[in-house]
């Protein structure tokens, strides 16, 4: 069975490496699909970028949740979803107050198209995996044949879930369906902006450098260095690729890990002002304040 109700998505972002590959295994070499169930709130606002080899279908049972794809957004309430496609950096992150739930299926192209000496790999799955034009697709209701592409991915995460006799066959079924709504109308979806595959790995290489010195002062120069570009060069492809600049992007990981503390630790904020690399306290209230219209304190407290 490789659908763990026991499991917490979010202790997935553990296996996220330096070049922000996640890096755990999906399923297994027999059955290369998995199904999680994403659960956004107060502390646990979001999945970080990441990027990896499966493709990714999810989509929204409760809440607001905000895709954020190769500098591309997109507001997803419930009934909605989005398809990631392979090796494309994206994060989820909790819109507004209250929580999300959001059904998750990861699964490698593979487990469809079996050979790609197949009448399935080249005249299905080829097309989509290696697309430039198709790095992801918001999934909406109001049209017919993703909403049909919605009903088959629920299908196959509700199976995934029960794990009866023959599931596999059956999962594999419903994202067969999948596959043929999505490649079936890829010349008809709107053009998606291309990507220099060079700036997507200038930037992969510059956001491994900020996980390695997080906790340190970071200029938008030293990030530009660590790829040897310029500083115009690095804040033109972080707003290309991410959609913010390198110090927003460095806040928000700041942030972020500043409530995961405040919550799940005793550290006095004095403590956790440094562990996330913010340099003297009342700069960490201040930055803390913009992104979460509080304070640190008042943020433990839950007011």
């Amino acid at each position: 069975m490789n659908w763990e109700p026991s499991m917490d998505p979010y202790e997935l972002r553990e296996s996220i490496g330096e070049n922000l590959e996640e890096t755990c295994q999906h399923g297994d070499k027999a059955f290369p699909c998995a199904g999680y169930r994403d659960h956004y709130r107060r502390g646990r606002e979001g999945y970080p970028w990441h990027w990896h080899d499966e493709w990714e279908i999810a989509f929204v049972e409760q809440g607001q949740v905000r895709a954020q794809v190769n500098g591309e957004q997109h507001l997803l309430g419930p009934g909605e979803g989005i398809f990631i496609n392979r090796r494309v950096l994206h994060a989820f992150s909790l819109e507004g107050d209250g929580e999300v739930w959001m059904p998750n299926l990861l699964f490698l192209p593979s487990l469809l198209y079996g050979s790609q000496e197949s009448v399935f790999w080249e005249k299905y799955t080829k097309p989509l995996a290696f697309s430039t034009g198709c790095t992801h697709l918001a999934l909406r209701q109001d049209v017919p044949w993703q909403r049909e592409a919605l009903a088959q991915a629920g299908r196959a995460y509700a199976l995934l879930e029960e794990a009866a006799y023959g599931y596999e066959l059956r999962v594999r079924s419903a994202l067969s369906e999948v596959l043929v709504a999505l490649a079936g109308h890829l010349p008809e979806l709107p053009s998606q902006p291309s990507r220099n595959q060079a700036e997507i790995r200038r930037v992969r290489q510059m956001l491994t450098f900020i996980q390695g010195h997080c906790t340190q002062p970071l200029r938008v120069e030293d990030i530009a260095a660590s790829v040897f570009i310029s500083r115009r060069e690095c804040m033109r492809a972080f707003q290309n690729v991410l959609g913010i600049s390198p110090i927003q992007y460095v806040l928000q990981l700041r942030v972020r890990k500043a409530k995961e503390l405040l919550l799940e630790t005793g550290l006095s904020l004095g403590e956790i002002c440094a562990a996330c690399g913010f340099q003297g306290q009342s700069y960490f209230t201040k930055a803390f304040r913009e992104r979460t219209g509080t304070t640190p304190g008042k943020f433990r407290e839950g007011k």
